[in-house]
């Protein structure tokens, strides 16, 4: 009798669990709209998802111009084509009255909604826009510095540099050393430093507000709510001097330089030092294709006049107030930020946004990079948070080329620059 009704028992609570769980799985479907790079990253594993959630998962992928135009054309205060969007971090301010402030994403049924604090350092803030988190990150990517560890290493370099410089040849530490250093290596047939210089990429954005915050001034400033043309035109002009001095120790493409210059230039062993988002790091570590894998040393942006300064370039993950579909579409999300899917995905190409995966010592021996991703983000930078963010950042970008090129005078490039930010930001609040 006794054991007839432990198995009555059994019986019971194994209906109950699996009753439990039938009732926690979702039988629905989300439309999300996605990165096209993230879209590969997560194929593989969507049908483990689909299958433990019930939640149909339908992914369009899109290039990065395109997920701006395509959120915009397709999420209103009404209606949503997408139940979850990602967005670039500098368009979250264009998006963020259309989205579904953090604190009030509904909790997950079968993952849990995660703690801010597990993420890398200011991670959370790209996704910060008039007091509240419009978001989640889902990966962090910030300017960490990459620099020759076989050059460092060259006794009659460091012997002579001492001599030179009066200091120690090490990692750039400052920029006084950076600016040392390039001269020194650009004198012994190496380029001394790689910049981002394409005038058609936002990529010369990022670097210009590199430089201004570092030497301590912000193009455009959120005070009391409201977007403020802030910058200091004599900072900006010494700023705009200052890089202009390096690109002497560049190599001769100085001012066509983008992504796949830069990665191609540094891979052939040509160049001394220069900044890199994480992204492109594995590429410089595959012996294959790079001349100078493993010899590399990843270290913070060094510090400028006023502060140690990275631009930070997350992607959101945003859930539109108009989706009819909150609750899967959350659940997607946190289970896309889980320590098992971010785990997983590393090897694709991710880089986490989570801190216990950043510092994770058996993952840094692979990726000694990710713990400077981590330190870095102790010094993370937005770019311009401005709803119109692509009008100012032509401006920005404009302008700064034209005064690092020569085109025009540092003072004049400083000049123009504020003037044509504060006609925009004037435009803006007349259609406002």
């Amino acid at each position: 009798m006794f054991k007839r009704s432990v198995w009555i028992v059994a019986v019971i609570l194994l209906s109950t669990l699996l009753f439990a769980i039938t009732t926690a799985q979702y039988k629905t479907q989300i439309n999300v709209l996605i990165w096209t790079e993230f879209a590969k990253y997560i194929s593989d594993y969507l049908p483990e998802f689909e299958k433990s959630t019930g939640i149909k998962v339908n992914l369009e992928a899109a290039i990065t111009p395109d997920l701006p135009k395509l959120t915009k054309a397709n999420i209103s205060s009404e209606k949503s084509k997408y139940d979850l969007v990602t967005i670039d971090e500098p368009f979250i301010p264009e998006f963020a009255e259309l989205l579904v402030p953090f604190d009030k994403w509904p909790n997950g049924k079968l993952y849990k909604k995660p703690d801010p604090k597990i993420f890398a350092p200011n991670a959370f803030e790209a996704s910060f826009w008039n007091k509240v988190f419009s978001g989640m990150p889902f990966n962090v990517n910030i300017y960490i510095w990459i620099t020759r560890k076989d050059l460092l290493k060259n006794p009659n370099y460091a012997a002579e540099f001492k001599q030179k410089y009066g200091y120690e040849l090490s990692v750039t530490k400052t920029f006084k050393e950076l600016r040392d250093t390039a001269e020194f290596f650009y004198n012994k047939g190496i380029y001394g430093f790689a910049p981002f210089t394409n005038i058609n990429f936002q990529g010369t954005t990022a670097e210009a507000i590199f430089m201004f915050e570092s030497f301590g001034t912000s193009p455009l400033t959120v005070i009391n709510g409201k977007v403020k043309v802030t910058l200091d035109t004599k900072i900006a002009e010494e700023a705009i001097t200052f890089y202009k001095e390096l690109l002497k120790f560049a190599p001769p493409n100085k001012m066509e330089m983008a992504h796949d210059e830069r990665i191609k230039v540094f891979n052939e062993g040509k160049v001394f030092t220069m900044f890199q988002w994480p992204l492109f790091v594995p590429q410089h570590e595959d012996p294959k294709t790079s001349k100078v894998a493993g010899n590399i040393i990843y270290s913070v942006p060094p510090i400028g006049p006023t502060k140690r300064a990275a631009i930070r370039g997350c992607w959101v993950l945003a859930l539109p107030k108009a989706s009819k579909n909150k609750e899967a579409a959350a659940e997607f999300a946190y289970w896309l930020v889980s320590k098992d899917v971010q785990s997983k995905l590393i090897p694709k190409g991710l880089i986490p946004v989570r801190a216990d995966l950043l510092l994770n010592p058996e993952i840094n021996k692979d990726r000694p990079w990710f713990r400077t991703v981590f330190e870095s983000s102790r010094n993370a930078v937005a770019r311009p948070r401005f709803p119109g963010y692509l009008e100012a950042s032509k401006i920005i970008r404009e302008n700064w080329y034209a005064g690092i090129s020569g085109k025009i005078s540092s003072k004049e490039a400083a000049e123009r620059m504020k003037k044509e930010l504060l006609d925009l930001v004037e435009k803006y609040e007349k259609r406002k």
